[in-house]
């Protein structure tokens, strides 16, 4: 066996890459993802009104801010399940089933972002 073969080898036998929980959560993530980066990038429009940028249950909208601060939504989208992905890529050859959890939360997290930012945006603020 050669030098070359040898790391081909042990990509393909990580049984991360043949669990087929895992990779369906994971593209499963990544669609949704990439969704909420799409809905994003299509309906957040500049405007000069100062625009609510956070809800409390408590107080309702509670926070005005400039309209480029609903950039954060997505990337914390993209933030969480990244490094759930990475924590659950380390973790899966000793416990499946922490790394399935992992990527159940961060297809979660990612989920509620969505509903968070469709939340913020459907509103028009004076732009057309």
């Amino acid at each position: 066996m050669n030098k070359v073969d040898k790391p081909k080898m042990q990509i393909t036998s990580r049984s991360v890459y043949k669990d087929g929980w895992f990779l369906s959560l994971c593209m499963l993530t990544l669609a949704v993802v990439l969704f909420n980066v799409a809905w994003a990038l299509i309906n957040i429009r500049q405007t000069q009104v100062q625009i609510p940028i956070r809800f409390s249950s408590l107080t309702n909208f509670d926070q005005l801010g400039s309209w480029y601060q609903l950039y954060e939504i997505p990337i914390i989208a993209v933030m969480v399940p990244l490094a759930n992905f990475a924590l659950a890529n380390l973790l899966h050859h000793r416990n499946r089933l922490i790394s399935i959890f992992l990527m159940t939360a961060g297809l979660m997290s990612s989920i509620l972002a969505t509903a968070i930012l469709i939340g913020f945006t459907v509103i028009n603020y004076g732009t057309n």
